[in-house]
């Protein structure tokens, strides 16, 4: 929901909204004691992401490697996020060291977005 894509316009809007229903969730509830987070993942290595690497490469008749590589490169970090990568910031979330954060979207990416 930080970016669009072209070719994947229902699935931006449908990060989009997330965005948004974040923000407005953390307004509602926030005077309840109850903080709502959203975390926006870069390319995460899982069978889905591969998929879709593969049908981007199809699609452009390049090869997945290529397009990996295209993808990379976009990244401060240049290699693709682990399941375990983003779990570690669900963890962070339901800490109570996150206990001053509400209403925030945040990007784990390897540096992909950095706005």
């Amino acid at each position: 929901g930080r970016i669009g894509v072209a070719g994947f316009s229902a699935y931006a809007a449908s990060k989009h909204a997330v965005v948004g229903l974040t923000r407005s969730l953390a307004l509602e509830l926030g005077p309840r004691g109850i903080r709502v987070n959203a975390v926006c993942p870069g390319w995460i290595r899982t069978e889905a992401a591969l998929r879709s690497l593969t049908a981007m490469a199809q699609e452009q008749g390049r090869s997945e490697a290529e397009v990996e590589r295209e993808i990379l490169a976009r990244q401060a970090v240049p290699e693709m996020l682990t399941p375990a990568d983003i779990a570690g910031v669900f963890l962070f979330l339901a800490s109570l060291e996150s206990r001053s954060l509400t209403g925030q979207c945040l990007v784990a990416s390897h540096g992909e977005v950095m706005a």
